[in-house]
């Protein structure tokens, strides 16, 4: 089951790899069986609903990878990232003398977020590489790769408009002859990150990337952390009065002795967990999740945040909450909106027991809901604002203010590649015991 992903070890993921995608929210109504009865949202509803699906139903892949509506296509699910109405799925090509992958899109692609442009229910981009993780911002999409050579490196798509590609200047480059050089504001597709090639370390390599609203954040080997994009916030902790926007990668300050181990970002704020247990914090907290009992509107610099509940195992950067998963399976909300504490508990500045879950191995957090998995694989959901049913109680309007374990059978979460974005939750199973369209 889940495990942090520590550089150290040198190892990314302990994943078990996929056949079979369960879904919820927006858009995935387009890839199920017809045949299958399902809770899927009014036809005549706006572009957002219509196609979304309020239960969590699996998918068929070989309709999201154009291949054919068949689910017995042999499509294995490497890994999965999800952002603000759009997801990828990465798979690699059945030739084994080929390095390549194929990552299917869907959701809007107004910026190319997708991997290229195109207006198709599904887009499919081939990747040079075996793409090993992916996450996804407001509109703009970030990938770990590997190469055929076994090296590592960072693509990237969508919107440039705040530097969050680090691929060069954007819309706010002030210093930049606006005469000579045309602001980049998105990619014609998926493109390398080449500046992280220029301040990595020999030997190391790109280990894990988050994608906030407007801002990116790289964790590398090593255990240094790099932010690029908007910095208004403070959410790519640059330091003291400093709230800058970057185009090209920065690293983040004061933490040149502090190897970290794991980080996580949705909004705009990071968190990051270092080797030895501490946790670190730096962006908005305007609700107070920095966890340091007071509200700050900008953290420029990383702080150590309180927690004195069990050694950490695992951390989630809500919208305007932060979630710490406990050694002891227990989870910790502090801040506000999706905490999950109640329908009379609005916001916390210290960490807080969720109650109602235990035994929890992996957690997750998106801008408005959170998911937990336990150890006997049952997924919990709660959260605010259940448009498109993406909390996946077969509801569009009720708030689920306290964890409601979701309708999918424990037999087929049989791994933790989880992939929850603001309307779009995916989770992929190890099994492929199951027909399309049950659960």
């Amino acid at each position: 089951m889940p495990r942090l992903f520590d550089p150290f070890q040198g190892s990314v993921q302990t994943r078990t790899k996929s056949s079979i995608v369960i879904a919820w929210g927006a858009y995935v109504g387009r890839f199920i069986d017809s045949s299958v009865p399902l809770n899927l949202i009014d036809p005549a509803a706006d572009s957002l609903e219509k196609h979304a699906c309020t239960t969590p139903v699996q998918i068929s892949l070989g309709r999201v990878f154009q291949r054919g509506p068949n689910d017995a296509i042999d499509i294995t699910v490497d890994t999965m990232g999800a952002g603000v109405r759009h997801a990828l799925i990465s798979t690699r090509s059945l030739s084994k003398d080929v390095c390549e992958s194929h990552v299917a899109g869907f959701g809007l692609n107004r910026c190319q977020q997708l991997g290229q442009k195109g207006s198709c229910s599904s887009i499919v981009t081939r990747v040079p590489g075996n793409v090993v993780q992916i996450d996804c911002g407001r509109e703009h999409s970030a990938m770990i790769v590997e190469k055929k050579d076994r090296t590592k490196t960072v693509m990237v798509c969508g919107s440039n408009s705040y530097g969050q590609l680090g691929i060069g200047i954007n819309k706010y480059s002030g210093s930049i002859n606006v005469d000579q050089h045309e602001p980049q504001l998105h990619t014609s597709g998926l493109v390398e990150l080449t500046a992280m090639q220029h301040i990595l370390w020999s030997g190391e390599t790109p280990a894990k990337v988050q994608c906030g609203m407007d801002h990116t954040v790289i964790l590398t080997s090593s255990g240094r952390v790099f932010g690029m994009g908007w910095g208004s916030d403070g959410q790519l902790g640059t330091g003291p009065g400093s709230t800058s926007s970057h185009d090209r990668p920065v690293q983040v300050f004061g933490l040149d002795d502090v190897p970290i181990v794991d980080i996580s970002s949705s909004t705009d704020f990071t968190l990051a967990l270092s080797k030895d247990g501490r946790l670190f914090y730096w962006g908005n907290s305007e609700y107070g999740q920095c966890m340091t009992g007071e509200k700050i509107d900008q953290v420029l610099a990383p702080i150590e945040m309180p927690f004195n509940n069990g050694k950490i195992i695992g951390i989630a950067a809500g919208g305007s909450h932060t979630l710490v998963l406990s050694s002891n399976g227990r989870v910790y909300v502090c801040g506000y909106g999706a905490i999950g504490l109640g329908a009379g508990a609005i916001s916390f500045l210290r960490p807080t027991l969720v109650q109602g879950v235990s035994d929890i191995v992996y957690i997750a957090a998106s801008t408005d809901r959170c998911i937990a998995l336990d150890d006997q694989r049952r997924v919990y959901s709660w959260g605010l604002g259940n448009c498109a049913g993406r909390l996946g109680n077969g509801s569009i309007s009720e708030n689920m203010h306290t964890p409601v374990r979701l309708d999918i059978d424990p037999a087929l979460v049989q791994s933790d590649l989880i992939a929850l974005g603001n309307d779009i939750a995916l989770l992929a199973s190890g099994s492929d015991s199951c027909s399309a369209g049950t659960v």
